[in-house]
């Protein structure tokens, strides 16, 4: 009995252990299944990585015969991913023109044009302002400067040139000499007609953007007559009175070199070649013809290094470059930058001895002149500006130097009449009784000159037309292409 107990026990056991070792074999063997009760946990990169291709390999399982020993765990081959594209800037609303600004109550507001608006306002001050505003974005709308008969004849009514080139309408341009020839900068369909010094300067770009700064921080350009053998001298005005020791240039828009004692002319051909080389005579100026005037070691350096036929190369450098640009006109001195009023310092240049002051870069009008029209001087103002997104052109003249009909503006006033109406960037351009708007063919300001509308040297004019500005109604005698001056 006993004997047959013991035999059934070692029976049992021997079955017992059996079943266990099945079962750990079992367990071994067993796919992972996420948490299962008894199965060895399994990490991503034993179940497959990805190799070069992309192709995921499976990893074998460690056999159940041998322990697997410690290793570092294989890392995975990640497939390159692409480099995610820079969010554009998104482009800013454009608005219609009525909605981009605010008029007072007595405002009278008018629509001229589909993108052209008129406010005219008095105040109880009083003063009488006029501001136009134009689409800059609406491709009917253009911008031009102008002399009067399209050249530098000499002074001619703002309201004339307006008339002259069928514009829409039109405000005076920049302070001018005695003689009627612009003090800075004037570019018309680009072509320098002024070189441009360190004032003001409005300017409309081939991409028709609107522009306001300096295209030098000099009293003029930085240029250079180029000779054939790389020689070089400094060319510094452009139909102005040439220094004395210096080399100016003239153009068709002077249609005359003046004569000069002891001076030296080189003509130049439209292709930039010497046709003639003359002392101390007058020449005249044909379409495409440019003549350099050289006085004292500037006429030395001309008859020296230039022969008849020799080609020669005019270098012009600006900041930013004149090449971008179809037209221009100085005034000075810009008033609002960033949407912030500006104070010119009273520097004339660097020269800050009557100012009192150091180390400051001041546009290039005269102590004098600054004292006259900065500040607290209340006067007659002409002035331009545009938006931050460069949307709006913001045009506007106030009247003055008629006690109790419109007393004039200051500086700060002025700048901000242009911000209430959307500037961001803006300058003044010659005020006192230059200062003229005209409209339609009509002045709608009040000039306070005694002889009414004053004779000025130059003029901005706008366009409204599917048709691009039409020239001056200036036919030459000889007609030739275009002068060889036009910036790089």
């Amino acid at each position: 009995m006993q004997t047959g107990l013991r035999i059934l026990v070692g029976a049992l056991l021997l079955l017992g252990l059996a079943l266990s070792a099945h079962y750990l074999t079992t367990s071994v063997n067993a796919p992972h299944e996420g948490g299962r009760r008894g199965s060895t946990p399994v990490t991503d990169a034993q179940v497959a990585f990805a190799d070069q291709s992309g192709t995921e390999t499976p990893t074998p399982m460690p056999s159940n015969t041998t322990r697997p020993s410690i290793t570092s765990t294989p890392s995975r081959t990640l497939v390159p991913t692409a480099t995610p594209v820079p969010t554009a800037t998104p482009t800013p609303e454009v608005r219609p023109l009525r909605r981009r600004f605010e008029a007072q109550e007595d405002d009278i507001v008018t629509r001229v044009r589909p993108g052209v608006y008129h406010i005219k306002r008095v105040t109880n001050d009083p003063l009488r302002i006029n501001v136009l505003l134009f689409d800059i974005t609406a491709p009917e709308f253009d911008i031009r400067t102008a002399l009067g008969e399209g050249w530098l004849s000499g002074r001619a009514r703002t309201s004339y040139m307006v008339w002259q080139n069928d514009a829409l309408a039109g405000v005076n341009g920049d302070l001018f000499s005695a003689a009627g020839v612009p003090e800075g900068f004037t570019m018309i369909d680009s072509r320098v007609a002024v070189a441009p010094k360190y004032r003001a300067t409005f300017a409309w770009s081939k991409d028709r953007q609107p522009f306001i700064g300096y295209f030098t921080k000099n009293w003029t350009w930085d240029a250079a007559v180029v000779a054939p053998d790389g020689s070089r001298a400094p060319l510094t005005q452009v139909n102005w009175w040439c220094q004395e020791e210096l080399i100016c240039l003239y153009n068709d828009f002077a249609r005359i070199a003046p004569a000069r004692w002891g001076d030296v002319k080189v003509l130049l051909t439209p292709a930039g070649r010497v046709a003639q080389i003359v002392e101390g005579e007058q020449l005249f100026i044909d379409a495409g013809i440019q003549v350099l005037q050289g006085t004292g070691v500037g006429a030395e350096w001309l008859l020296e290094n230039l022969e008849i036929d020799d080609r020669v190369t005019l270098d012009i450098t600006t900041d930013p470059p004149l090449s971008d640009y179809e037209q221009g006109i100085s005034g000075g001195p810009i008033i609002l930058e960033k949407g912030r009023f500006v104070q010119d310092c009273f520097c004339t240049l660097r020269d800050c001895t009557l100012a009192e002051e150091e180390d400051l870069l001041c546009e290039d009008f005269t102590y004098d002149w600054k004292f006259q029209h900065y500040q607290w001087v209340q006067m007659p103002r002409t002035g331009i500006g545009y938006d931050k997104n460069k949307q709006t052109l913001i045009v506007a003249v106030v009247d003055g130097y008629q006690l109790g009909f419109s007393r004039g503006a200051t500086q700060r006033e002025f700048a901000d009449l242009l911000r209430e109406f959307g500037a961001y960037t803006a300058m003044e351009l010659d005020g006192g009784g230059s200062t003229t708007m005209v409209l339609e063919d009509e002045i709608v300001n009040y000039p306070s000159d005694d002889t009414g509308e004053r004779h000025v040297a130059n003029a901005l004019l706008f366009f409204w037309n599917d048709e691009p500005p039409p020239a001056p109604e200036f036919v030459p005698s000889d007609p030739l292409p275009r002068p060889a001056l036009k910036p790089r």
